[in-house]
């Protein structure tokens, strides 16, 4: 596997606006606003080294299993990390002496919280600042529960550092910027707004743009200065092309050794299909398991992956938020859910997406699939190329 860039920057090669939201005072309330590739989660990281070398307690907060993984990697130590549900849930017991309350179980066995309950125990409690509260560092910090936040100033917390985007919720529980501004007892001006990205090329955020729901509670970020890239080319093919699209898919991996292709499903049947067939046409090649990193993650299932080397990582489209990738792969976007009741939902979803890419994006579609996704595609070519796969005549 070969080594790909995967690390913090320097505070010398931070931008003016980056090194002002890094400056800010370790503790008190501090919110950090920016759209896709403007270094917010860089700068969460770059906070907890700071508490680290000032040998403060903390914790820092993550959406997803997946995220943390990668930032804890791209910390290069021991990062005072969690997911912020389990940590909630372990700080919650440890105060009021409660488990946190939950609502009936759903129909995929899931039992949300009950913030309600949870709330009114925990002012009740009527606690103060103690021991245990820590200074808290939460990245993406829109995904978490709005009840979140009230409920840990009612706790007793009083430090936090959060970074979020408004224009990139897509969980079903979520933060508006406004709100975290009032859990945290900030005015508007206090907030520092993260403008530029250094993520994307201008193609790809050309791409990304276009499905930008225009929510300017959370700006979107400028036009980067990185012009190189090919325009984002939506690859149609036929049910049996199948393999022949995923033997492709591992032939850009091994002829860029040095990227990370992150192919990322709509659900977990798709995800399921993907990494399956692409085994096969891994080993059909005759490489060594060690010679291509080709590694999916999902529910329960987290085994080692490697950010700092090239390969292939298959994922549903919920676990992509917060990562990086040289290449994104968005598989079978005609599967895609839309709610006409809501078809910001999945404009904001594929806003985050195809922002994950550093170089190149593909979309795939299957030929005679759903065509309710053609309602949110950029029609302009010079944004995104369509046509249909070709293969080499026999």
């Amino acid at each position: 596997m070969a080594a790909r860039k995967f690390k913090l920057p320097g505070i010398q090669d931070l931008s003016k606006e980056q090194e002002q939201a890094r400056a800010l005072p370790l503790t008190g309330q501090q919110l950090i606003i920016g759209g896709p590739g403007t270094g917010k989660s860089v700068l969460t990281l770059l906070r907890a080294r700071r508490l680290e070398a000032e040998k403060q307690d903390y914790r820092f907060l993550v959406y997803n299993h997946l995220l943390d993984r990668s930032n804890v990697q791209l910390f290069g130590g021991a990062l005072a990390s969690k997911t912020w549900h389990n940590w909630f849930d372990a700080t919650y017991l440890s105060i009021t002496g409660r488990s946190p309350a939950r609502l009936p179980q759903q129909a995929n066995g899931f039992r949300p919280h009950d913030w309600k309950r949870i709330k009114e125990v925990a002012e009740a409690c009527n606690v103060t600042r103690g021991p245990d509260r820590f200074l808290l560092v939460i990245d993406e910090g829109q995904d978490m529960p709005q009840e979140f936040y009230d409920t840990l100033v009612a706790l007793g917390f009083e430090d936090f550092f959060v970074a979020a985007d408004q224009n990139q919720q897509i969980t079903a529980s979520r933060s508006s910027r406004q709100h975290i501004e009032e859990a945290l007892g900030l005015e508007t001006d206090e907030v520092v707004e993260l403008r530029q990205n250094y993520r994307n090329s201008f193609s790809i955020w050309k791409l990304a743009m276009a499905f930008y729901t225009g929510d300017l509670a959370s700006p979107p970020s400028e036009a980067p200065k990185r012009r190189e890239g090919g325009v984002p080319n939506l690859i149609t093919y036929a049910p049996d092309q199948f393999p022949v699209l995923v033997r492709g898919i591992i032939r850009r991996a091994y002829n860029h050794p040095s990227r990370l292709i992150g192919v990322i499903a709509p659900n977990n049947k798709v995800r399921k299909r993907y990494m399956e067939e692409l085994q096969v046409a891994k080993r059909s090649t005759g490489m060594e398991e060690d010679d291509l990193q080709l590694v999916t993650f999902y529910n329960t299932y987290r085994p080692e992956i490697r950010f700092d080397r090239g390969g292939i990582l298959v994922i549903n489209a919920q676990a992509c938020k917060g990562l990086e990738f040289d290449e994104v792969v968005c598989a079978d976007i005609d599967e895609h859910y839309i709610n006409p009741e809501d078809i910001n939902a999945t404009r904001k979803l594929f806003y985050v997406m195809v922002a994950r890419a550093r170089e190149a994006v593909f979309m795939l579609r299957q030929e005679g699939g759903a065509e309710a996704i053609n309602q949110i595609l950029p029609e302009d070519r010079a944004v995104l190329k369509r046509g249909p796969l070709r293969t080499k005549a026999k």
